[in-house]
């Protein structure tokens, strides 16, 4: 199903909630319990149409950022025994080509499924602190991208989290006033906005 019509289909149902009260006065009478209304009503069918958005456009936003500020992508497969000697490693690949670069998002990956996914401003520090975490006994290999201009990074990091939904992140990207918003959090936060004018509780 499109998500147009998933979309106005979930909404059309929050709105029937809504609106229940008013027809019970007017004797529209429905077979079957009538739906409650209630805050966590209200805050599922926020989320569940912010899910919504984030399937639609998340691919396609992702797309046209990462086109746009990342001048490059490189892969590590995962090699060396015992942490340690990953780390010596990654950081021997790492150094050569994005060693003076000053601004990278990494994603740790685990076949085709996304674990991690962070940013740095510079060197390979960030990343290789990973390889001490619990998970990385579950990654195949990392991958790294350049992005143009430190102010981007939140974006892409952001989208990037959005996108590859990695297992063991568990908040979105950190922004400051000087750097770029996120679209795709500009777009939930409005869809929420709208509709927590539209299904305001008394």
């Amino acid at each position: 199903m499109a998500f147009s019509r998933q979309f106005e289909r979930q909404l059309d149902r929050l709105f029937r909630k809504r609106t229940q009260w008013l027809r019970s006065k007017l004797g529209l009478k429905r077979t079957g319990k009538p739906p409650i209304f209630s805050r966590r009503v209200v805050n599922r069918g926020i989320s569940r149409l912010q899910d919504l958005a984030l399937n639609a456009f998340a691919w396609r936003l992702a797309k046209s950022t990462f086109d746009e500020h990342v001048s490059e992508r490189r892969n590590w497969q995962v090699k060396g025994r015992g942490r340690d000697e990953q780390i010596k490693h990654f950081r021997r690949w790492f150094k050569p080509d994005f060693g003076n670069a000053r601004g990278h998002v990494y994603s740790f990956w685990s076949g085709q499924k996304s674990l991690y996914v962070g940013r740095t401003g510079r060197g390979g520090g960030r990343p290789a602190s990973h390889f001490k975490t619990f998970w990385f006994s579950r990654a195949s290999r990392v991958t790294i991208f350049r992005v143009r201009g430190r102010k981007n990074l939140p974006r892409v990091e952001c989208l990037a989290i959005h996108h590859f939904r990695p297992v063991y992140n568990t908040n979105t990207a950190s922004s400051k006033k000087w750097t770029k918003s996120c679209p795709l959090c500009d777009i939930h936060e409005a869809i929420e906005g709208e509709l927590r004018d539209i299904f305001r509780l008394r």
